[in-house]
Parts: C-alpha cells; sequence; structure tokens
C-alpha cells in the first residue's frame, strides 16, 4: 500500500495518512543532501514530539520543533521537552505539567505566538494574581517566559511581552526547629513505638529512629541518604551521593552524634555489605510526625532535620561558608546566608555580650 504522509503543525514531524503513526523526517547534508525518515511507532502525539527531539539530536541538527508559532503548539512542546528532561523527580515533573497548564490558558483561544501582546499578559497575570497562590501564580509565569524563550531562540518571536510583570512575593517558609532536648526525646518516642512486624523478624532496632537520628546530625538530603551504600561510609567521612545540581560526590566528615548513630545501626545489623543500602525504609516521614502528634510538639517536617543540622552548627559557632558545603550548596553560602543569616547575626550579639576590656 502506498504510504501518504500529512505535515502536522510541528516541523520534521508528519503523519502517515493510512496507519496514523508518525514519522520524523530531516534534510542531511552530509554525504549529500538526502531526506532521512524515521517512523516513530507511535499514534499520540506527544509521545511523537518526544521521541522526535530525540532523533533531532541524534541527527545533530539544531532546526526547531516547533513548525508553526501556535501558543497551544509551543505549550505542548514545552510539556514534551520536561517529560524528556532525565533525573526529574516525579514531583518536579508533576510541577512542570502543572504550570505548563497554566501557562497555556494564558490566552482563552489559540493564536499565534507572536500575536500576543503585554497587555494581553498583564490581563492574564492581574487574574492569576487573584486566583492562585502566590506560589503557584509565580510558576505559571515562570513557565510562560520559558516558553517565550524557546519561542525566541528559535526565532518564532522578537521579544517576551512578559517582561515588565513583576513576580508575587512569597511570604516566609515558617518551620519548626525543635531543640536540642526535644529532638531527643522525639527519636526515643519513634523508639518506644511498636515495630512493624517485618523489621521486628530480621531484629532490626527501629530504622526509622535511625534516619530520623542520621539526617539530623549529618544535614543529609532525604534523597541522598536514599541512596548510601555502607561502602560510602568510612571511618571518619562519609562520601555523599550527587544529586541536584551537584556534578560530584561531596566529602561529610563524621561528628561524634552521627558517629554513636552508626555505630549503633551496624550493631543491630550482621549482614552488611559495602553495597547494602544504609536505609531499609525509604522515609520515616510517618513515624516522625505521629511522634511530635504523641508529644504534644508542632509537627516537624523531614527537611526540618537539615535546618536542625545547620542550625546546631550556627550556633555553635561555625561560619556559614562551612557549613553550606557540609550541606551541599553550590553558591558559597548565599542561600544558607539567607535562611540562617539572622541566627548567625543572634549568635554574634550574643558572644558580643560577653565580651570584657
Amino acid at each position: 500500500m502506498r504510504q501518504y504522509f500529512e505535515p502536522t503543525d510541528y516541523a520534521h514531524l508528519y503523519r502517515e495518512k493510512n496507519s496514523g503513526i508518525y514519522y520524523a523526517r530531516v534534510d542531511s547534508r552530509q554525504g549529500g543532501r538526502k531526506t532521512i525518515r524515521r517512523s516513530l511507532k507511535t499514534k499520540d502525539i506527544n509521545e511523537a514530539i518526544a521521541k522526535m527531539a530525540a532523533f533531532l539530536q541524534e541527527m545533530g541538527t539544531n532546526t526547531p520543533t516547533i513548525g508553526n508559532i501556535s501558543w497551544y503548539v509551543a505549550v505542548d512542546t514545552y510539556i514534551a521537552q520536561q517529560k524528556m528532561r532525565p533525573n526529574l523527580k516525579p514531583r518536579a515533573l508533576e510541577s512542570a505539567l502543572l504550570f505548563a497548564e497554566h501557562a497555556r490558558k494564558l490566552v482563552e483561544q489559540d493564536v499565534a505566538a507572536e500575536a500576543i501582546t503585554g497587555n494581553m499578559c498583564r490581563l492574564w497575570w492581574t487574574k492569576k494574581a487573584q486566583s492562585c497562590s502566590p506560589r503557584t501564580a509565580n510558576g505559571a509565569l515562570g513557565a510562560v517566559r520559558k516558553i517565550f524563550a524557546m519561542l525566541r531562540d528559535s526565532g518564532y518571536v522578537v521579544s517576551d511581552p512578559t517582561a515588565k510583570l513583576e513576580r508575587l512575593s512569597l511570604k516566609p517558609t515558617e518551620f519548626f526547629i525543635p531543640g536540642k532536648e526535644e529532638f531527643v526525646r522525639i527519636v526515643e518516642e519513634i523508639r518506644r513505638a511498636p515495630l512493624l512486624r517485618k523489621y521486628r523478624e530480621k531484629s532490626l532496632d527501629s530504622p526509622a529512629a535511625d534516619m530520623v537520628a542520621f539526617l539530623a546530625y549529618s544535614g543529609l538530603r532525604i534523597e541522598e541518604a536514599r541512596r548510601l551504600v555502607w561502602g560510602d561510609i568510612g571511618k571518619d567521612s562519609i562520601s555523599v551521593p550527587a544529586i541536584k545540581h551537584a556534578v560530584k560526590r561531596r566529602i561529610l566528615y563524621i561528628n561524634p552524634a552521627l558517629r554513636d548513630v552508626i555505630e549503633r545501626m551496624k550493631k543491630t545489623n550482621n549482614k552488611l555489605t559495602a553495597t547494602s543500602p544504609v536505609f531499609v525504609i525509604e522515609n520515616p516521614r510517618k513515624a516522625l510526625t505521629n511522634a511530635c502528634v504523641r508529644l504534644g510538639l508542632p509537627h516537624v517536617r523531614v527537611h526540618d532535620l537539615r535546618h536542625f543540622f545547620a542550625t546546631t552548627c550556627i550556633e555553635q559557632g561555625v561560619d556559614i561558608p562551612t557549613v553550606a558545603k557540609w550541606l551541599g550548596h553550590q553558591d558559597g553560602g548565599a542561600l544558607a546566608m539567607r535562611v540562617y543569616g539572622h541566627l548567625r547575626d543572634e549568635h554574634s550579639k550574643e558572644q558580643a555580650s560577653r565580651l570584657r576590656f
């Protein structure tokens, strides 16, 4: 049967009329000009866009994937790019897709992206600021700007009509950092809770209590802790797996409190190998929450254990650049200064009151 290829709204993307299967097509100049066509083996447009982008990258072409400057087409292409991003966590992808759908509603009906004006964007931003939380509204604005940047890089629009819009201010996130005595009570309360049967049969001490204490005394992110194996833990230091924006592992030196936790964990499990995961649970969130409820304490998130570590370090006189390095920040302490700078000021004030001349 003869094949008939219909063009789509996307450059290089065609649909075979009889089968409905999408094909990618690009002109190659290597070894003489010739057309290369490849079946994408799908009838789903979103999957086809993603596969086409990979095909174009393989062919080494810089030709943009957008053939039509329709706003909805641009949003669909942006969504396909987000789905292709490696190492993007499920929740981050979910947020990116949500913001993209907010961006789609920049116009009520599909129009050419170059026809979108600054006034249209201001009206959309006013409604969005009134109907959404500041965090959601800012995320939607960020998605719109990324889409216009994509279009601008491809040569389909000259400028970003949202350039003069100002992001909404966010209220600082309030979190509860337990004191040292409160934290000890939390860990002890978790240990007193009945163990799940599968852990009791393995003669394991409370894995949730161990993980909570380890996170609080190391400052590790939950994902870093999940990836730890016993081979990463040395005599005096821990080789922390690289996640987020890190390009290589970092070294974290073991403090006395963290060493006690590690030794306790080793004693409760005799079958450890270098490739064995350090933790047998994914997240101690439920155990941590329940312990706070039973003790009548404010809610403590798992990420607050990282704040507990940083706060304790600063209160004991460790400088912020060093704390930032231990936390794995890549900015030399700028983020830590914004989050914990008031603690350094309080510590400095206290130390100054002790001076005697």
